[in-house]
């Protein structure tokens, strides 16, 4: 007999900007971002770090062209990987309490918060920083190819998730909408990745029809 699954209890303040999370006006300011200034940051720094690897290394077109997709490629799993490991707790992928609701409980909250749907300057650069040595101590120079790639695979998922939270979808083309509605509103075990539904399908946590596990309540803020 199959296992009944659990049906959480989702707290959803649609039309809400998201609360405070410092008293102090800088380190709030920081919190928030727009995908544009990151998508700038990382063009900057890509642009650069290829520059330096062709000018040094003479390597060819070619070979820039696949570790730059190489590297886009590495970014969707690590997506996926983040976003299930990392961003929801593994057990039961609830997002509460702790680093899940600090990094993205709270976009589940206030889905539509605009200025939070982008992972801010500062904490991005960090995890940028971290990931480009880790890149760097196992390829060497190609990590200045690699890590690009990595970047802007990066930045095009936070650019498509703010597309997906405030813009409303065409008729005929809406997959990505759904899908991430319901990763939302109907199965938080499900449908983790945003760019791309590759290893949903990969790892067997596409949705399944008709399955409910997320009990949505919709609140205003008094």
């Amino acid at each position: 007999m199959a296992k009944k699954d659990k049906k959480i209890e989702a707290l959803v303040y649609p039309n809400e900007n998201s609360p405070r999370l410092f008293k102090n006006k800088f380190l709030e300011f920081l919190t928030r971002s727009h995908p544009l200034v990151i998508y700038g940051m990382y063009a900057v720094l890509s642009y650069f770090s290829i520059a330096h690897y062709y000018n040094q290394h003479h390597a060819s077109v070619g070979s820039i062209i696949g570790l730059f997709f190489l590297g886009i490629l590495a970014w969707t799993l690590a997506e996926y990987l983040m976003h299930r490991f990392l961003y929801h707790k593994i057990e039961d992928a609830t997002y509460d309490s702790g680093i899940q609701y600090l990094f993205h409980g709270i976009h589940h909250e206030y889905p539509n918060d605009k200025a939070r749907l982008v992972l801010p300057v500062i904490p991005s650069l960090l995890l940028a920083s971290v990931f480009f040595g880790i890149f760097y101590f196992i390829m060497k120079e190609y990590a200045f190819v690699f890590a690009p790639g990595f970047v802007i695979g990066y930045a095009t998922y936070m650019s498509i998730h703010y597309m997906l939270h405030t813009v409303k979808p065409p008729r005929k083309f809406d997959f990505w909408w759904r899908f991430h509605a319901i990763h939302h509103f109907q199965q938080h075990d499900r449908a983790f990745g945003v760019s791309s539904p590759l290893w949903d399908i990969i790892f067997r946590t596409m949705p399944i029809k008709g399955r409910k596990t997320v009990n949505v309540v919709r609140k205003k803020e008094s």
